[in-house]
């Protein structure tokens, strides 16, 4: 029995990155997949992949700051599908690094928009479906750089430790209401955003280099499908960090070490 046989399994940001990744690891797991992403064509790709591959899925465009668009997306898939059980929500964006008095209010709303209130739109919506179904689980995508940040990520950072607290919040919330909220915080990851962002720097490679070891989506999927899953019916409220132990130190993702020496601790 697939895990997400018979879900209906909304995922934001769905057309890129770990979007993606999640909504192809959601319909592997038997779940029909709706993709909202303001990219309607590259959200299509996406959907087209995984009914292609024997799923089912379908494309909202969507902007996540705009309430009607939010609500319609939300409406129009009950009306396809039923009452979302599971909604990864996940849309975000970055800028390159700006410092406080280079952020403008333009470019300080904007991610806040996004990151945020777009955030609090997506889960406004399936939290009322699933009041009316009986409940579901939803995840966020956070942000290690909501515990720790490289300079210049002030308006980032801030949004993703917003998010983090709104998910707690809403998880104490709904704890009743047979609904879940968690948070994975990821630390690096080779998506489109990241790339976006290496692309802007002025030696990419030796920034690339210089964060470690990096996460692929589908390492961050794994968790994100795990916290949607009744494996972790126990987790509620809870912030993963997933991050190559980058928080650690804090610097770059730790890497493996080959060849390593077995050394012998005196007892």
């Amino acid at each position: 029995m697939k895990k997400f046989e018979g879900k209906i399994a909304v995922v934001t940001g769905g057309a890129s990155g770990l979007g993606r990744a999640t909504a192809l690891s959601f319909a592997k797991q038997g779940a029909k997949v709706a993709l909202l992403d303001i990219d309607a064509k590259l959200a299509e790709t996406v959907a087209k992949d995984i009914r292609q591959s024997g799923g089912q899925a379908v494309a909202v465009p969507c902007d996540v700051t705009n309430q009607a668009q939010v609500e319609n997306g939300f409406n129009g898939i009950a009306e396809i599908y039923g009452a979302v059980d599971v909604a990864h929500i996940n849309a975000g964006i970055i800028y390159k690094p700006l410092y406080i008095n280079e952020l403008t209010l333009d470019q300080w709303n904007h991610i806040i928009s996004i990151n945020l209130t777009g955030a609090f739109l997506c889960a406004k919506q399936a939290i009322t479906q699933m009041l009316e179904s009986g409940g579901g689980n939803i995840v966020f995508t956070g942000s290690n750089w909501a515990y720790v940040c490289d300079p210049g990520f002030a308006s980032y950072a801030a949004s993703k430790a917003a998010v983090v607290a709104l998910a707690r919040a809403l998880a104490l919330d709904h704890a009743c209401d047979n609904i879940r909220v968690n948070v994975v915080c990821p630390g690096n990851m080779m998506t489109p955003l990241l790339e976006e962002q290496l692309s802007q720097a002025e030696n990419p490679q030796a920034v690339l280099e210089s964060m470690g070891q990096i996460s692929t989506p589908e390492e961050v999927a794994n968790l994100v499908l795990f916290l949607a899953s009744d494996d972790s019916s126990a987790m509620k409220g809870s912030a993963v960090i997933i991050d190559q132990g980058e928080t650690l130190g804090y610097g770059p993702g730790l890497s493996v070490r080959k060849n390593r020496t077995s050394v012998s601790r005196a007892v």
